[in-house]
């Protein structure tokens, strides 16, 4: 009998959540956005940056964040 083990592999297809649906979870969750995400998500929109893109954005922020205090 071969085990199987569920969860992800590192070449399994990813899904991204779009901004509503996280919105909607985050919502749900009470989780709300500081001015400051909301201002920064939606420069990302504008710029039309690729997720790759839009991700090392947000962690170039939160690294900036946490190295000035």
């Amino acid at each position: 009998m071969k085990k199987t083990t569920k969860g992800l592999t590192p070449n399994a297809p990813s899904h991204i959540l779009g901004q509503r649906t996280f919105a909607a979870i985050t919502a749900v969750e009470g989780i709300n956005l500081s001015a400051a995400s909301r201002k920064r998500l939606a420069d990302l929109k504008k710029r039309k940056l690729s997720p790759d893109d839009q991700r090392a954005e947000i962690i170039r922020a939160y690294q900036d964040a946490k190295s000035r205090g």
